[in-house]
């Protein structure tokens, strides 16, 4: 797995393109790769706004179409329900 790149929630929408942006840099570098996955740390993130939840979907997606998984890397498990709950988990690999 490359180094995780750190997740904070309740980032405004500039913070949150600019981590889309550097997570679609590692996806392009591990595409195709053996280094993938990719991983998220979500240590810092207590519960998932929508804003959250959107960019770590849209990472995940984008992921997916080059063939890459993103592991999420010390995630609560209230993130992990809130996940769930909007049905999205599945997307996703975890690690402790």
């Amino acid at each position: 797995m490359t180094d995780p790149l750190v997740v904070l929630g309740g980032l405004d929408l500039e913070a949150r393109r600019e981590l889309v942006g550097n997570a679609s840099g590692v996806i392009d570098k591990a595409a195709g790769n053996t280094v993938a996955p990719v991983g998220l740390d979500c240590s810092h993130v207590e519960s998932l706004d929508d804003g959250t939840l959107g960019m770590l979907v849209l990472i995940a997606r984008q992921a997916q179409r080059r063939g890459v998984r993103v592991t999420l890397v010390e995630t609560s498990p209230r993130v992990r329900v809130e996940l769930d709950n909007a049905g999205v988990s599945h997307f996703f690999n975890w690690t402790p």
